[in-house]
């Protein structure tokens, strides 16, 4: 009980009282310690443990959900069945997955060669979706034909035995009639065209059966012959809508988005004001299921994006995407996505395709029946929002959260809209009213509200599926195979997010006023010339990181650059210790490569010596001490060694060996600063080097002579 408690987020008292109460039927006793002898447990599957217990459950243990029998998974919630269906699943990276055009399904070929568009030939439309396809236009004029013989339902559906007491140019005649009679009156009594074959088969000698037979063969007539009797074309149109058959579709592969202006009202406190909120939605055409959706104060193309996102981690990839063409739906960014998507194998589409006919586009109500087939895009724009919820495949589907968000109980019901400005459907006084009761939700309240909404929509039953959204995908997966693709979840985010080209500055970029920069110095944008357009990528709800592509394709990620504070010495010096440690990188790369070139342009010697005063001269005296205390820590060191080496040896006294004259004269004008005596022999050493000294090098010692008081302490050793 106590683990139920935890995963289902309740106290361990409310799960005792539903057990004492009989909520529990798979609960058992098993012998243990501290439990009065026993202790009470509770299965997993049982039906009374709610489904978010369930997931928690299978998201702790994902090797063991994997591992359970498929017995035992059926009993789980249509919602961690799918949780586990998607466990077993690998993972596919949908940077290397391409799309291969030439297995293009058969029947979807054919479908598209016979929608021709405006303006095209059909001849000429056949040949191009041919050459598309990679075979030749009488290869495909071959398959158009086989299937309008037969096509898919003839190929697979046997024909009926007819009855043997009526020929049958009698039941053809009777159809005829009764057809005829419907088409040119609007109504045919089926006894009139039984009576009608009677007279006509004593002509011509046919087979007429008794009227009960004649009424059951009248009933077996094709509807749709009868439809196009009553309603011509458009009951036809109507009939044989595009992607009318949801059920022949698999689950995910056409998914149809839109966004929508909730009639709710929620209250923005930091603002102090009223406003009603907007989300995008996708939802999916097989299983009803909600694909992901956003919710903002107003919807953009970015919003889409984060849809988007939700269900590619949710069900995974998708097949085909229907969008209005609206424009954040045409935005850049999204314009982007979609080639992105294109290369990974799915593919995105205008709305309006859905209502294709070979007469124009349909306008339907939402019944489906057919109010007027126009004959462009622009005028099914104009006239099927406002008669046709289909016309907007998810209309219903908004109706229904709206509905559910209502039993929730909601507050900030808008009521009696008649326009699109709210002022019109609640007055300013009730507005005012709701605000200063506190009745209003925030926009993150809300948001939350839509979520168990469409929670309850998912999980109750559907009129049209005969099931819940959650059960239609299972039944998929069980019964017809269905296998999700899932993709890695970062890629996901690297398509997604938002997408910026930024020139680079200094190894920075900024983006809406905020700097970033690269951790580390091989891991940014520092070896990128200033200049250089880049594209940023970016996640609107966390700024503190971004993504860079660089020129070679790469990419790097960047956070937002630090700043120093004048108040707080500890950032100023780590960001101080980076920067020579960037520095000093630098350096050691450009030794590093520039080790094997000793040097280019050959100076004099007169030259060599005037750049080396110069150096002298503009260096910084302090930095020029710390050089004179690391060259008196060195002399010290040696004075050391010589020390050790004459107390082993003392015939060497003040005797070692020099590499050059220079480093002889250096050590014993230590020697003489640290108080050693020096021989007559190296005293006359130094004399003659020193007459040998160039200008910049006799400057250099007698400043280091100044430096250690020389002048004193040679008179004390001479």
């Amino acid at each position: 009980m106590e683990e139920l408690a935890r995963l289902s987020n309740k106290s361990y008292d409310a799960v005792k009282k539903a057990v004492n109460r009989g909520k529990f039927k798979l609960i058992k006793y098993v012998q243990a310690r501290g439990y009065a002898g026993k202790r009470l447990l509770i299965h997993l599957t049982d039906p009374a443990v709610p489904a978010e217990a369930q997931l928690r459950w299978i998201e702790e243990n994902r090797e063991v959900a994997i591992g359970l029998k498929k017995e035992t998974v059926e009993k789980f919630h249509p919602q961690a069945q799918w949780e586990i269906v998607k466990l077993k699943q690998p993972k596919e990276r949908i940077m290397i997955e391409k799309v291969d055009t030439k297995k293009t399904d058969r029947i979807e070929l054919v479908q598209k060669a016979l929608r021709v568009p405006l303006g095209w030939k059909r001849s000429e439309w056949v040949a191009h979706v041919a050459s598309e396809a990679g075979i030749t236009p009488q290869a495909l004029y071959c398959v158009i034909k086989k299937y309008k013989e037969g096509g898919v339902a003839a190929i697979a559906c046997k024909r009926q035995k007819g009855l043997s007491a009526w020929s049958p140019e009698a039941l053809e005649y009777m159809q005829a009639v009764y057809l005829r009679g419907i088409r040119e009156s609007g109504e045919m009594n089926k006894l009139k065209a039984y009576e009608a074959v009677l007279v006509e088969a004593e002509k011509r000698g046919w087979k007429v059966g008794r009227k009960s037979s004649a009424y059951e063969y009248l009933g077996r007539l094709n509807p749709l012959l009868e439809k196009y009797a009553r309603g011509g074309t458009r009951a036809l149109d109507n009939v044989f809508y595009i992607v009318r058959n949801y059920k022949d579709l698999a689950p995910f592969e056409v998914i149809v988005g839109d966004q929508h202006r909730f009639d709710f009202f929620v209250h923005d406190r930091e603002a102090d004001r009223v406003l009603r909120p907007e989300g995008y939605f996708f939802v999916d055409l097989r299983t009803r299921l909600t694909y992901g959706f956003a919710i903002a104060e107003r919807y953009d193309s970015y919003l889409m994006g984060l849809a988007l996102r939700m269900g590619l981690k949710r069900f995974g990839k998708f097949g085909t995407l229907y969008t209005d063409n609206g424009k954040p739906e045409n935005s850049r960014y999204i314009n982007s996505i979609i080639l992105d998507l294109k290369a990974f194998g799915m593919q995105a589409k205008d709305i309006v395709e859905l209502y294709r006919t070979e007469d124009g586009y349909a306008i339907e109500e939402e019944e489906g029946k057919v109010i007027e087939v126009v004959p462009s895009v622009a005028a099914w724009r104009k006239w099927a929002r406002p008669y046709n919820a289909k016309a907007k495949l998810i209309e219903r589907y908004f109706q229904s959260i709206e509905k559910i968000m209502l039993d929730l109980g909601v507050p900030g019901r808008v009521k009696e809209l008649k326009d699109t400005s709210e002022e019109k459907a609640v007055s300013d006084e009730r507005i005012r009213e709701l605000k200063e009761e506190g009745k209003l939700l925030d926009i993150d309240e809300f948001a939350i509200k839509v979520f168990e909404a469409v929670q309850v929509y998912e999980a109750r039953r559907h009129s049209g599926l005969g099931r819940s959204p959650l059960d239609e995908l299972m039944y998929a997966v069980k019964e017809e195979g269905f296998i999700p693709k899932m993709l890695v979840e970062p890629e996901i985010d690297f398509v997604l997010l938002k997408r910026e080209t930024r020139s680079v500055n200094r190894g920075r970029v900024r983006v809406d006023g905020m700097l970033y920069e690269g951790r580390e110095l091989e891991a940014g944008l520092w070896d990128v010339p200033d200049g250089t357009k880049v594209e940023v990528r970016y996640d609107l709800l966390d700024r503190e990181r971004a993504l860079a592509i660089k020129p070679d394709r790469s990419i790097v990620e960047l956070e937002l650059v630090q700043v120093s504070s004048m108040k707080d010495p500890e950032i100023t010096s780590a960001l101080m210790e980076r920067k020579r440690r960037f520095i000093r990188e630098v350096k050691q790369l450009w030794k590093k490569l520039t080790a094997p070139v000793k040097g280019i342009i050959e100076y004099s010697k007169y030259t060599k010596a005037s750049i080396t005063a110069k150096k002298r001269k503009d260096k910084d005296p302090r930095e020029e001490l710390r050089d004179m205390e690391a060259f008196k820590a060195t002399v010290q060191r040696k004075i050391e060694e010589t020390k050790r080496l004459n107390e082993r040896v003392p015939a060497f006294k003040h005797k070692t060996v020099f590499q050059s004259d220079m480093e002889r004269y250096k050590y014993l004008l230590s020697c003489i600063c640290e108080g050693f005596e020096i021989t007559e022999a190296d005293r006359v050493f130094m004399q003659k080097y020193e007459e040998r000294m160039d200008k910049s090098e006799r400057l250099k010692w007698e400043n280091f002579k100044k430096l250690y008081h020389y002048e004193r302490r040679i008179s004390n050793a001479w």
